[in-house]
């Protein structure tokens, strides 16, 4: 007579409780291996593209810096006649070594500031003559959008002034029209010499760099902190814009500077601003930005065993408190219009 199989003895339910205990473990431990290497590498990830993003856009400023048409690269100084003159001094870069808090930009204190000038990439040809020197600025065509109170660069391939317009310009399009340069805005209504129509007029405009407190924060209640820019366009009457947010996880932005000591157009050392003696010497700027994940936990903080170590360019190590991942991003530009 047949048996029939009644159910599973003690021994085989516990052989296939242990067995199925351990697919579940190896399972769990598959899933968390793959979710910490997918945190990981999307740290890693975001890390990577806001610092390629905040590398070419402080590349291209720096690039550009000292930029006033085909005289960029002879040496030669702007008469300026533009108030406040310290507003309008024409300085490529400049910049501020680890600034102390209640610094007026807000800027995270011990974090570095850049400053940069230059003309507008696009100019506008004169028309008419300028005989006398305090004779009106007149142009083909407002196509630039000045409007009263920008700060404007007249150059040719000699000399270079920098005024304030002080009348309202036609609109872009509506044809030639006049920049007057009277001395409410400018300390003189005379500019350094009588131009002709060689000439080229160009936007002033100024921009800042420099790492801010958003006032947000992150999941574990860490603050986020950003790259931020200020500049003062064309069509702003001379007014610097509100601070914008162009990188967000920006936690330090250093700088140092090319210097060039014996006047042959080559860098011979890099030096922070505060040893920086005349800035018409610097040749080239040195960027280093350490950049901040936004997700705790990610990395081994500082004195674990899985810590994420993390030093500067100064070979010293950035401390890590939070477990969010860092990297250090290092980069050297060179201001174009003073290189041979």
């Amino acid at each position: 007579m047949k048996s029939r199989q009644q159910g599973l003895s003690l021994v085989e339910l516990m052989i296939a409780i242990t067995l199925g205990l351990v697919l579940s473990a190896a399972v769990i431990q598959v899933f968390m291996a793959s979710r910490s290497s997918y945190r990981v590498q999307e740290s890693l990830s975001l890390i990577q593209e806001s610092a390629r993003f905040a590398m070419d856009y402080i590349g291209r400023e720096v690039r550009m810096a000292g930029y006033m048409g085909c005289n960029s690269t002879g040496g030669i100084t702007p008469n300026v006649i533009a108030k406040p003159p310290a507003d309008a001094e024409f300085k490529a870069v400049e910049g501020v070594d680890n600034v102390t808090s209640g610094n007026a930009l807000g800027a995270l204190p011990g974090t570095d500031v850049l400053n940069i000038r230059r003309s507008s990439n696009q100019a506008i040809r004169l028309t008419g003559n300028l005989t006398p020197n305090n004779a009106n600025v007149q142009i083909e065509d407002n196509s630039l959008g000045f409007i009263q109170g920008d700060f404007v660069l007249i150059s040719d391939c000699a000399s270079a002034d920098i005024f304030r317009i002080t009348n309202s310009p036609k609109e872009s399009g509506k044809g030639q029209t006049t920049l007057t340069h009277a001395s409410n805005s400018n300390t003189s209504n005379k500019l350094s010499k009588i131009y002709g129509a060689d000439a080229e007029v160009f936007g002033f405009v100024a921009s800042t760099f420099f790492v801010r407190d958003t006032g947000r924060t992150t999941g574990g209640g860490n603050a986020v902190t950003s790259l931020y820019f200020r500049d003062r366009p064309i069509a702003s009457g001379g007014v610097v814009s509100a601070a914008t947010e162009l990188v967000e996880g920006v936690e330090n932005l250093q700088l140092a500077y090319g210097i060039d000591d014996d006047g042959d157009r080559s860098v011979d050392r890099y030096a922070g601003a505060a040893s920086v003696t005349d800035w018409e010497e610097v040749l080239s700027v040195r960027v280093e930005l350490t950049m901040v994940a936004m997700d705790e936990g990610v990395v081994g903080t500082t004195g674990s065993d899985n810590a994420q170590t993390v030093y500067d360019s100064a070979g010293n190590l950035i401390n890590n408190a939070d477990g969010r991942m860092r990297q250090v991003f290092t980069s050297v530009f060179a201001l174009r219009n003073r290189l041979p």
